[in-house]
């Protein structure tokens, strides 16, 4: 039977006054409290509307995570291909190493066209610049002296030292919800990272990915399907769904109520082929009570 991982979504966007305490303080209870995982979102340009728009760097925030805890897997959901692979396979290279081993790299072609203009990246290029980003991200992680001659970039002998500590390099699970995004999972990525997936669009991205899985002759079971919700968790289950229609979240796309329902909701996930649920819990500032209740009432239910 497949053990269930968890893990949580810190809050290092969307905010206009995150202490950078806050989400250590939260980093450090995930892993107490036994988490999996810490995951930080990514944008170089963040896109709510807000005075001011505040996001600390996702590389960066978990360099820093990497130096207060000691076991809980470090995770970007999802980061973008606004940085040239060289860079982000040195900066990923060095941060499995000052973590130990315990990086993931989520990665997605992203959707807030501003930042990409205001980097110089081709917006409607950016899903054909994902996936040579992961190809080369692969061999610079594996081998020497490669040679890679894409649309977007090129490396003619080029090498990185040191080599990451994971072997082969940190795992890459792929964010998106199209055919040519599972399509793309199956030939070059670990995993799925699918963000606050309707119960339906899951079960029918899982399917898809498999069957791409089984059409190039790869296993599905060396795939990880992942989750990542917003969530609003409280004993009360109405007080829960109260303060989720304050914060306008959707109920198909987050999980929300009290500890039984929630349960019940990420069951339905798993049994549709989840193997990790991420959740970020709302609202910003009560995080450590959902977290708790989460760990006691409902991960043992999973």
């Amino acid at each position: 039977m497949v053990k269930i991982k968890f893990g949580i979504h810190l809050p290092n966007g969307g905010f206009s006054d995150i202490p950078f305490s806050h989400i250590k303080k939260l980093a450090i209870e995930a892993e107490k409290l036994g988490y999996d995982s810490i995951w930080v979102a990514d944008h170089l340009i963040y896109p709510e509307t807000l005075d001011p728009p505040n996001i600390y760097e996702a590389l960066t925030t978990l360099a820093a995570l990497s130096s207060i805890t000691s076991h809980v897997t470090l995770g970007t959901s999802i980061l973008l291909p606004l940085r040239h692979p060289l860079l982000l396979a040195n900066i990923a290279s060095t941060l499995d190493h000052a973590s130990n081993g315990r990086l993931i790299l989520g990665i997605g072609a992203g959707w807030y066209k501003p930042e990409f203009d205001a980097s110089g990246v081709p917006y409607n290029q950016r899903g054909k610049i994902e996936e040579e980003e992961i190809k080369l991200l692969k061999l610079l992680w594996s081998k020497s002296d490669i040679n890679f001659h894409g649309k977007h970039f090129k490396a003619e002998n080029l090498s990185i030292n040191p080599k990451p500590l994971q072997k082969l390099g940190p795992k890459i699970w792929v964010g998106g919800g199209v055919k040519k995004t599972f399509k793309r999972i199956a030939s070059y990525g670990d995993g799925w990272l699918a963000w606050s997936p309707t119960l339906e669009a899951f079960s029918h991205g899982v399917d898809d990915i498999r069957k791409f899985c089984k059409a190039i002759g790869r296993g599905a079971s060396e795939v990880q399907f992942a989750a990542d919700f917003l969530a609003c968790i409280k004993k009360d289950g109405g007080l829960a769904r109260k303060e989720a229609g304050r914060m306008n979240l959707k109920e198909e796309e987050s999980i929300i109520g009290n500890p039984e329902e929630c349960a019940a909701r990420i069951r339905e996930y798993t049994r549709r082929g989840a193997t990790t649920i991420i959740l970020g819990f709302k609202p910003y500032g009560q995080e450590s009570e959902s977290m708790e209740l989460t760990m006691k009432e409902i991960v043992p239910s999973i």
